[in-house]
């Protein structure tokens, strides 16, 4: 008899592969969106602090619209990823991503100390 996808997938490890790479996409996702939120945060204060608000409002009003456009792409696809994350695994494991790795990482941590 052949096996069931979900069963091959399981016995492979591609699963966790993929439930990791997923989670991985995912804070990427979230650190970069982040650096994007900070970035326009500190031109704001920077040109708040020094007055200049009125001569470079031409350059906020194009600049802010962009940076929010990015930011909300980010979080999208970082939230997208967590969605499918969260899906592939309970469909392969029938837990959620971060249940379906933890057999794992007693895998790779070294139990000894050198």
């Amino acid at each position: 008899m052949f096996a069931s996808l979900r069963k091959t997938l399981v016995e492979s490890h591609v699963a966790a592969v993929i439930v990791a790479a997923m989670l991985f996409y995912a804070l990427t996702g979230i650190c970069f969106a982040a650096d994007h939120l900070l970035r326009s945060l500190i031109l704001f204060i920077q040109l708040y602090a020094n007055h200049q608000g009125y001569r470079f409002s031409s350059q906020l009003a194009f600049h802010d619209p962009y940076m929010l456009s990015v930011t909300l792409q980010l979080v999208t696809g970082a939230a997208g990823a967590i969605f499918c994350a969260w899906l592939f695994s309970r469909w392969a494991y029938g837990v959620g991503p971060l249940r379906s790795l933890a057999p794992y990482r007693e895998k790779i941590t070294r139990k000894f100390h050198a």
